[in-house]
């Protein structure tokens, strides 16, 4: 029997030393190199797992209820996490998002919106419940179904794609994080400018602020232990809730005449609002890693399960802020609603600061995702060349550097409503209506799919919404920013 891969002192796995021993398995010349054993298996694919997104995003996860070796979540507060891990900085600036679309245009596409990616997220959970059975692996992520879906393909050709797709999803995923911390690194300078230029009459500029908010930031990233973040995370979902009643009670005690709002808006407008809307839904990357956590998984999915309940309650959360804001500021809402709020008013100077706090100290987690997946690879590296010392000096090293990628992408465009809707439009988008689809087509090819195959009719008509949102919101929202970076446009324009 092989011995069991060693961990060196940096906590990477090594090879087990008499690898080329690997005990026989029984061969099944149907079936891809990846079903080839039960017992092999494990040992085959275990060197893409060590990093995989399930563990990247644990940081994450135990944000939301705790740390990994505790207790399975009953169904409340599964619900309580899906809800948590699904409402974030992109609520504030659902308003701008539906200035985009019109009043009547836009809530339809919203809810429709928001039907697609809960059925994308079913299609995960199907996906998975089908390798799960097939490979006898409890822990699936998204990376990895990917990667089944292409091993398992009825087109060989393809097999050999498969560490490319898990690679590719493991990209976006840490595209869409590294685009959130973006995000953190215009609204919370934003919202401190404005309460800062009320009271001094030299404004400095944004970018002043944001690298001041570097600094901290760079600080706050070397504090590795979630029994320290988890109250930090935890000061902050107060701070949230608290925040979104002022804005909410300011919100709906007065609105513009509705006659004065576009039922629609020009088409030209849509992939902006389109991409925006995409950037709402951000949390599909923790629907299996949140499963897998339940005391009773089979009641995650169906009708009446949890997740739709959770996305329904996310959705409607969102349309009410959404909704209310963009009636009470029409066209010009703003990035975030938060920078709406009166400037001369302490209750909501107080608000602005608190929230932009509260944001701030939610930026390590959400880095946790991407640094956890590219390090371990890098690293890896480093140690075999360089030895132990050195790759703690280069995991610093690394750690400062994407942050500062997050930084000079905010820098260089203090806008936040364009920092959205480009990562909405360039990530959110492939990893929610996008991807899904294809993986339920490929995997359950042909007999799968429905009375006539109505699935894959389906599934082609969201993958080519994906693919206009993806191409023609990133090229307008590109263009956007360039404009922007052009005419010196302000962060709260």
């Amino acid at each position: 029997m092989s011995n069991p891969p060693s961990r060196s002192p940096s906590g990477i796995l090594s090879e087990p030393n008499n690898a080329s021993a690997s005990t026989p398995f029984t061969e099944q010349p149907d079936l891809p190199l990846l079903y080839k054993a039960h017992d092999d298996t494990s040992s085959m694919i275990s060197h893409l797992d060590e990093n995989n997104e399930n563990e990247a995003v644990a940081p994450l996860v135990s944000s939301i209820y705790g740390e990994q070796n505790e207790n399975k979540t009953t169904k409340l507060e599964t619900l309580m996490h899906i809800i948590k891990g699904n409402i974030g900085a992109g609520i504030l600036a659902f308003p701008y998002a539906l200035s985009k679309a019109g009043i009547l245009f836009g809530p339809i596409a919203f809810w429709i919106m928001g039907a697609m990616t809960l059925y994308c997220m079913h299609q995960l959970l199907r996906c998975h419940s089908h390798y799960q059975y097939r490979i006898s692996r409890q822990k699936c992520d998204f990376g990895d179904i990917m990667r089944y879906t292409l091993a398992t393909c009825r087109w060989r050709c393809v097999h050999r794609y498969a560490k490319l797709g898990k690679f590719i999803i493991d990209g976006f995923i840490v595209v869409t994080q590294l685009g959130f911390c973006a995000v953190y690194f215009v609204f919370v300078p934003a919202s401190i400018k404005q309460v800062v230029d009320h009271y001094f009459v030299h404004n400095l500029p944004i970018q002043v602020y944001q690298f001041i908010m570097l600094l901290l930031v760079i600080g706050f990233s070397f504090i590795r232990s979630l029994k320290v973040l988890a109250p930090i995370s935890l000061a902050a979902n107060i701070i949230t809730i608290g925040g979104l009643i002022v804005i909410m009670q300011y919100v709906v005690q007065d609105h513009i005449p509705l006659k004065q709002l576009p039922l629609i808006t020009p088409p030209s407008e849509w992939p902006v609002f389109f991409a925006a809307a995409m950037y709402v839904f951000e949390g599909i990357g923790l629907v299996l890693p949140i499963q897998q956590k339940m005391k009773e998984p089979e009641s995650y999915g169906g009708v009446t399960g949890v997740l739709n309940i959770g996305i329904i309650i996310v959705t409607t959360l969102y349309f009410f802020v959404g909704f209310f804001g963009y009636i009470r500021y029409g066209s010009d809402a703003l990035g975030s609603i938060t920078l709406n709020l009166p400037n001369d008013n302490i209750v909501y100077q107080i608000t602005k600061i608190m929230y932009a706090v509260a944001v701030f100290l939610t930026y390590n987690l959400q880095f946790y995702v991407p640094f956890s997946l590219l390090w371990p690879r890098l690293c890896r590296k480093v140690f075999y060349r360089y030895g132990e010392i050195t790759v703690e000096k280069c995991e610093h090293a690394f750690r400062i550097g994407l942050i500062l990628i997050t930084f000079i992408i905010a820098a260089l465009i203090p806008n936040l409503g364009l920092v959205i809707s480009l990562v909405g439009a360039v990530a959110s988008t492939a990893l929610s209506v996008i991807f899904p689809p294809i993986c339920e087509s490929i995997t359950f090819w042909p007999d799968g799919l429905g009375r006539y195959k109505w699935q894959l009719m389906l599934n082609l008509l969201i993958i080519s919404f994906g693919l206009y949102v993806f191409i023609a919101g990133t090229t307008l929202s590109v263009s956007n920013i360039i404009a922007c970076i052009r005419d010196g446009a302000r962060c709260d324009d």
